[in-house]
């Protein structure tokens, strides 16, 4: 297959079929990954066909051999801009809301605790652990997901699983 030279950046860029490719061998990754950050479908599968969207628009931009890092990186963005969106939803809606409501029930299974203490994580810690835990990356292709050095994934993802550790510690503690 031939690519169109661009001769400004010294890359090739992404062609149709390219294209196709990438949504082909990523998409599943990203939406795996989308759901288990977000914990809504439906916001996933947008976060993600934004991601796509985006790529498609910058394709003479991306060079072929970063798609894959470029797409988790826009979905990783685009996920901590609808985190904070939310967040302020949320805040506005508590401050409007009477102070006298019942709490849901606080029985959870083993895997909603989990889920709930993930959330709990700060966004870049909860995003590291998400990518080598579930979705098997190394940190070396993190790093260049998320824009920082490698050494600095390895440390998020240690702090990431030690908050995990103390918390689960501290409900065996209470049971």
């Amino acid at each position: 297959m031939i690519s169109s030279i661009c001769f400004n950046c010294n890359t090739t860029i992404l062609t149709s079929a390219e294209y196709n490719h990438s949504v082909e061998q990523i998409s599943d990754s990203l939406f795996r990954f989308a759901v288990h950050f977000l914990k809504d479908s439906e916001d996933a599968q947008d976060v993600v066909q934004d991601a796509f969207e985006k790529l498609w628009l910058n394709r003479e931009k991306v060079e072929k051999e970063k798609v894959k890092s470029w797409l988790f990186t826009c979905v990783h963005n685009a996920m901590l801009n609808q985190l904070h969106r939310k967040k302020t939803q949320k805040l506005h809606l508590d401050s409007m809301a009477k102070s006298g409501f019942e709490k849901p029930d606080q029985s959870y299974e083993s895997k909603q605790v989990i889920d709930l203490m993930v959330a709990s994580l700060p966004p870049l810690q909860k995003s590291i652990l998400l990518l080598r835990d579930l979705e098997g990356y190394t940190y070396e292709e993190i790093g260049d997901m998320l824009s920082i050095p490698s050494a600095q994934v390895k440390v998020y993802l240690f702090r990431a699983r030690l908050k995990l550790k103390k918390q689960l510690k501290g409900i065996f503690e209470l049971a």
